[in-house]
């Protein structure tokens, strides 16, 4: 790869990512100390710890076997961004029932996709490209479960914080890019495991068990 496409892919697929993702982990966990409830005080731990954990993924990934497409990578980054406009810090002292619904969606998000990625293990990636392919776990019933994790966690951010027009937006936003990166991430690993992938796409769903 030329020396400065090398360094825009670098820059896209890592980066930015953890540049952007250690700043929203850190004023995340800061809400944390000004928190004046249990639940407000979760919703915000969570939060942080997801953003955490996509900081320290970003970063521990072995060479890719195959590349994506670059519209995929523009998708994909697109993802990145627009989730992060779910998670910017807002007000969460008007606790009540909105704010324990996201906790919950928040936590069984994160714990899923914590789960896929343990199960991916350092194939792993921020651009959709393959580094291998992933079949058992939670692998067996939907073909990217930790896509919907980290949608499931937006979800929680967006319902538990106090202004929702703007977080649903880009969760909206955030869900689409999702769709289009899946897209050229399965093409890709069409292309690299042609008959074990097609077989796999064949018995699971995109996204959303027995649904899409």
């Amino acid at each position: 790869m030329p020396r400065l496409p090398r360094i825009l892919h670098l820059l896209g697929s890592r980066g930015i990512p953890t540049f952007l993702f250690a700043v929203m982990a850190t004023l995340v966990f800061r809400k944390c100390l000004t928190d004046e409830t249990v639940t407000e005080f979760l919703f915000h731990f969570l939060s942080g710890s997801l953003w955490a954990m996509l900081t320290v993924l970003v970063n521990v990934r072995p060479i890719p076997l195959r590349r994506g497409a670059p519209i995929g990578a523009v998708a994909a980054i697109g993802a990145q961004l627009a989730m992060i406009g779910t998670g910017l810090p807002s007000d969460t002292s008007h606790g009540g029932i909105w704010l324990i619904v996201g906790t919950v969606l928040l936590f069984g998000g994160l714990v899923f996709a914590l789960v896929s990625v343990s199960v991916l293990g350092r194939c792993f990636g921020v651009l959709p490209d393959v580094r291998g392919l992933v079949t058992r776990g939670p692998y067996r019933f939907v073909r990217h479960p930790l896509y919907l994790g980290e949608l499931t966690a937006s979800l929680g951010m967006v319902v538990g914080s106090d202004g929702r027009l703007l977080p649903a937006a880009s969760l909206a936003v955030c869900a689409l890019c999702q769709l289009v990166r899946t897209h050229y991430e399965e093409q890709a690993l069409r292309a690299e495991f042609p008959d074990e992938y097609g077989s796999y796409a064949a018995r699971t769903k995109r996204l959303i068990p027995g649904v899409v």
